[in-house]
Order: C-alpha cells, then structure tokens, then sequence
C-alpha cells in the first residue's frame, strides 16, 4: 500500500458513494459511504511543498454518521491515494487515518456555509436513504466542476457492474453512470442528450 497524503481543505459537497449490481434483472443498490469534495492542498510523503487543488475523499458510512460533514467545514487529516483500476471508487484519496473536523461552516472565524439553494444546499444523503432513493439519468456536464449539480448532494456518478457471474466482481463489466438522486421538481436537473 502507497504513503499516505495529507490534506487539508473546506467541504464544497457530499455526495453517497453508491454502487449498482446488475445480475440478470435484479439491480442492488449499495452505499459504501460518502465522497467528501474539497477544495484545499495534499502533500504526500517526501514532498517538499503540498499541492493546491480540488479533489474527492472516499469516507465510509461511520465516518459521516460520527461527524456530520457538510459543505462548508474545514478538514484536515491523511488518506491514501486511491490506486488505478478500483472501478467502484470514484475518488482520489480513501482509507482515511486521521479525519478532523478543523471548522464547522458558519463558525467564526470560519467561512460562511453556502447560501440556501434547495435542493442542492440540502444535508447530504444517509446510506440507507440513498440506496432506497430513485435514481434518474442525468446529463453528464451538469457534473463537471462547472456544472450546476455539482455542488449538489444528489447528483453524482454512480458505478454500475454488469455480472455474468455473482460470485465474481472482477469479471464483471464496469461502466460509470451520471444520475440524479433528487427531487423530481428540482429546477438544475437536466436528463442526458440524445446521440
């Protein structure tokens, strides 16, 4: 296993880390957890100056439930780099050793939580709830860093493996699907286009 990295950054969305396993016509949902935005430095081991810039944290479910995090709040701690070819996590840093809660967003001296935009300033989604959760395509630029869901709890890529065998996930074939977890009357959702 690779040094791990340390950050340091402010939440700008969680989002559940959900996978879907497709097995014949039964499709299962599964959250393992949350993606933690931030926008901040990491420095890994050996390195002289850390490096600025956004990037994704994979917590797991006891995590978030013990510390709330919620856009907004300061963290710092150490992760390790998430390594090539894991098709279920969409993130650049998990198996977190130290996770702290520095702020939380509106205390002083803290930066000011986000301005409320329901539904995208609504708390993030819990694990069961967003396992039970419909799931609707959703435009893939409405993800970029850009994109109007992006800062949203429920707009996220969800890992979908198609099985010919349940006991084998490394045969499975992987593809990532954007979609949309949110409210049905939500104003910034935007299905995919026709090609």
């Amino acid at each position: 296993m690779s040094s791990p990295v340390r950050f340091w950054g402010l939440v700008t969305a969680v989002k559940p880390r959900l996978t879907l396993t497709k097995f014949e016509e039964q499709t299962k949902a599964k959250c393992h957890g949350h993606l933690v935005i931030l926008e901040g430095t990491q420095q890994a081991e050996g390195e002289a100056r850390p490096a600025p810039g956004r990037f994704t944290l994979a917590i797991g479910p006891a995590a978030q439930e013990q510390r709330q995090v919620r856009a907004g709040d300061l963290l710092r701690g150490d992760a390790h780099p998430v390594p090539e070819g894991l098709p279920d996590t969409r993130a650049d840093l998990y198996r977190v050793g130290t996770l702290r809660l520095v702020a939380r967003a509106g205390d002083p001296g803290a930066a000011p939580p986000p301005a409320a935009d329901p539904p995208r300033s609504d708390a993030p989604l819990t694990a069961a709830g967003s396992e039970a959760t419909l799931r609707r395509p959703l435009n893939p630029l409405n993800l970029t860093s850009q994109g109007t869901c992006a800062p949203c709890p429920y707009g996220v890529v969800v890992p979908v493996v198609r099985l010919s065998d349940p006991r084998s996930y490394r045969e499975g074939v992987w593809t990532q699907v954007p979609a949309c977890l949110g409210p049905e009357d939500c104003p910034h959702y935007r299905p995919p286009t026709a090609s």
